[in-house]
């Protein structure tokens, strides 16, 4: 199988269980998000595809047989280590309820406007340090008004030694990405449905070469298999400006856009192989060393970018 395909069916693996959960609230056309299921059960899912022995953000949402989130609970998270046919209890954790207000319509493939009712938040645990490389399960325990809610189905996750993906400390590759200086169209860098932003004006060679922190994130809201891709970009702009435009963000689509046409399906941008992403999207905060200081799988919100990038400004 080619490095593309493979790329593809690592992540459609990775999301398919989620997608089948979340079908009621990832591209449906002008519906509001479902309430709170009364059928009050949940299942955990893990919304990133690597994790690496050391400190890691750990995002996760709980989600109904009938695809409703539950959002806005005090959940306590337990992690446990898989050893032979038993689970060792091995950390617990608070996490933090974050929201994500974003509503996108685009334009899909299909020529047809979608409205995209993506997450309205997700739960985070800021850092849990994993002690070994292997099988790991998240069980979750959730109040919510001060009343129990019955969280049936735990997530389980791999926890890897080496990173695909640029870990923490490591330089970024130096990437001659096109800028809206080099093309005639906007739709050449990007299938954001405006006329132009400015989070395509310098490359990440260039902005290597400057010396100075910036934030590159790999996202498509057109070519999108899952309901994360919009709200990164929405959100990276959204923190962009906050921040006084104080520092660069680089928006790149990991998929070639060209290719993508017209197989129908997404292909790898060569930039997506350089960067070793095994999913997408993905967010970089890099320092004026051009090293990863933090790093964010799917979805993220604009306080944790601006958590991340305020100690380099």
């Amino acid at each position: 199988m080619c490095l593309a395909n493979m790329m593809v069916m690592q992540r459609l693996l990775v999301l398919i269980v989620l997608f089948v959960s979340l079908v009621a609230v990832a591209c449906v056309a002008g519906k509001e998000p479902p309430p709170i299921s009364t059928i009050n059960s949940y299942s955990g899912f893990v919304v990133a595809s690597e994790f690496v022995v050391g400190p890691n953000r750990f995002p996760f949402t709980l989600v109904s047989v009938d695809g409703d989130a539950l959002e806005g609970a005090a959940v306590r998270v337990s992690f446990s280590r898989v050893e032979g046919e038993t689970e060792v209890l091995y950390a617990e954790a608070t996490a933090r309820w974050l929201t994500i207000p974003d509503n996108t319509v685009h334009v899909h493939p299909d020529g047809q406007d979608h409205l995209h009712l993506y997450f309205r938040g997700i739960y985070v645990i800021d850092e849990v340090d994993f002690s070994q490389e292997g099988s790991w399960v998240a069980s979750f325990d959730a109040l919510i008004s001060g009343n129990q809610v019955p969280v049936v189905e735990e997530a389980g996750f791999r926890v890897v030694t080496t990173p695909r993906a640029p870990g923490v400390g490591e330089r970024v590759p130096a990437t001659e990405n096109l800028t809206i200086h080099q093309v005639e169209s906007f739709a050449e860098l990007s299938t954001r449905q405006v006329e132009r932003d400015e989070m395509h004006n310098v490359s990440v060679a260039q902005a290597l070469d400057a010396g100075q922190p910036f934030v590159v994130f790999f996202a498509s809201p057109l070519f999108c298999i899952s309901a994360m891709c919009g709200p990164v970009i929405e959100t990276l702009d959204a923190a962009r400006i906050k921040l006084g435009e104080k520092i660069e963000f680089i928006h790149i689509e990991p998929w070639d856009l060209d290719a993508t046409s017209e197989q129908g399906q997404p292909v790898p941008a060569p930039v997506t192989i350089e960067w070793r992403l095994p999913s997408e999207p993905w967010t970089f905060v890099v320092d004026a060393n051009g090293r990863v200081l933090k790093r964010f799988e799917g979805l993220v919100t604009v306080d944790e970018i601006i958590a991340a990038v305020k100690p380099l400004l």
